[in-house]
C-alpha cells in the first residue's frame, strides 16, 4: 500500500460479533494481526485502536492483545539479544482525550506486570526454582520500596511449624537448596491509608515442578508441569500492577507458596496424617493433589489476618485444572 509507511497494512477482523461473544474476540484479533505484522517483517507497527460500542474496555483489551504477541520468553532474552520490534505505536481518533491516555497508561502498566508474571510462570523449573523466583521478585520490586514490602520465609523449622502441610509437599525437595520451599509475602499499601476501602488477600500456588510425588505422573503427563507455578506468578504480577498504578483505595496482601513436588526417599506419601496450621488433621490420599496442601496453611493465615483488615476478600489462584475440568468441562476449565 503506497499510502502508508512501509507499504503494508494488516487487517485482522473479529468476524461478526454476536451477543454470545465477549471482549476476547478483540484481543484474539489484535494478537493475530500483530503476529502477522511481525511475520511480515514490520519493526515499527502502528496499531489502529477503534472504539467498540459493545465493549467499553475494547481499546484496552485490543492493545493488550497486540502487546501479547510481542512477548519474548525470559530465557531467550537472557541468552541472546533478540529484539523482534523497535517500537509500537497506537492511534485512535480520540487520542488526545483523557480516556485514551488512561488506556495507554493502564496498558503499559498491565503489560509490564504481565511480562513479569509470564517470566515466572513460563520459565523452566531450574530458571524459576523457588530460590530463583525469590531473587527475581526482589529484583523486580526493588524500585517499588515505597509501597511494597516483601518477607521471605525459608527456614525449614519455621515452615514446618507454621506451614506444616506446605512443608510435607516440599519435603522431598529440601535436600537441594535451590528447590527448598519458600513462602513469600508481598504487601501493597496505599500512600494514603485513610482512603483504603477494601483489602484483597491473594494466595498463589507456586509449585515449580510437579512430578506428582510418590503418586508419580505417568504416560507423559509430567510434561508441562513447570507451569504449575502460574498461580503464584499471577499473584506476583497483580502486586506488580498495583505497585505501578498505585490504586489509593486498595490494600493488597499476597502469599506465594513456592515449592517443588519431587519424588525421593523423603517424599510424603498417601496415608500420612498431617496436622495443619488450623489444627485440623488431614489424611493424604493422593500426593498429586498437592496444590491444596501447598496453599491451605497460607489460606488459614489469611483468614487470621483478615480479622484485622478492612473489608477483606480472600482468593486462591492456582493451576488445579484437572478437577476444574471434571466439574465444569474443558471450555470453562
Amino acid at each position: 500500500c503506497e499510502y502508508v509507511s512501509g507499504g503494508r497494512i494488516v487487517l485482522s477482523p473479529t468476524g461478526k460479533i454476536t451477543p454470545y461473544h465477549d471482549v476476547n474476540v478483540i484481543r484474539e484479533a489484535a494478537k493475530k494481526g500483530m503476529t502477522r505484522a511481525l511475520d511480515a517483517g514490520m519493526k515499527k507497527p502502528l496499531l489502529i485502536v477503534e472504539n467498540v460500542v459493545d465493549f467499553p474496555d475494547g481499546q484496552l483489551v485490543c492493545t493488550m492483545g497486540a502487546l501479547e504477541a510481542l512477548y519474548i520468553p525470559l530465557q531467550i532474552r537472557e541468552r541472546q539479544n533478540t529484539k523482534i520490534f523497535i517500537r509500537i505505536g497506537l492511534h485512535a481518533e480520540e487520542k488526545q482525550t483523557e480516556a485514551f491516555e488512561r488506556v495507554v497508561r493502564n496498558a503499559i502498566a498491565l503489560e509490564r506486570s504481565r511480562i513479569f508474571a509470564r517470566d515466572i510462570g513460563g520459565s523452566d523449573p531450574e530458571r524459576m526454582a523457588p530460590a530463583k523466583i525469590v531473587e527475581y521478585v526482589k529484583k523486580s520490586f526493588a524500585e517499588d520500596q515505597n509501597n511494597i514490602t516483601i518477607k521471605v520465609i525459608e527456614d525449614e523449622e519455621v515452615i514446618a511449624q507454621e506451614y506444616p502441610l506446605f512443608a510435607a509437599v516440599s519435603r522431598a525437595a529440601n535436600r537441594i537448596d535451590r528447590h527448598k520451599g519458600r513462602i513469600v509475602e508481598i504487601e501493597y499499601k496505599s500512600s494514603n491509608p485513610s482512603r483504603v476501602t477494601e483489602t484483597l488477600m491473594l494466595v498463589g500456588k507456586g509449585v515449580t515442578y510437579d512430578t506428582g510425588g510418590a503418586d508419580i505422573k505417568i504416560s507423559g503427563k509430567m510434561a508441562g508441569m513447570a507451569r504449575d507455578k502460574c498461580g503464584a506468578a499471577a499473584v506476583a504480577g497483580f502486586l506488580k500492577a498495583c505497585s505501578i498504578l498505585k490504586p489509593p483505595h486498595l490494600k493488597v496482601i499476597g502469599i506465594l507458596c513456592l515449592c517443588r513436588n519431587s519424588v525421593g526417599e523423603d517424599s510424603y506419601v498417601s496415608d500420612e496424617l498431617l496436622l495443619s496450621r488450623s489444627g485440623k488433621t488431614v489424611r493424604v490420599t493422593n500426593t498429586d493433589a498437592e496444590g491444596r496442601l501447598a496453599m491451605a496453611d497460607s489460606v488459614f493465615k489469611m483468614s487470621e489476618l483478615a480479622l484485622k483488615e478492612l473489608n477483606p476478600h480472600i482468593y486462591t489462584i492456582a493451576t488445579l485444572t484437572g478437577h476444574a475440568r471434571a466439574c465444569y468441562g474443558n471450555y470453562t476449565a
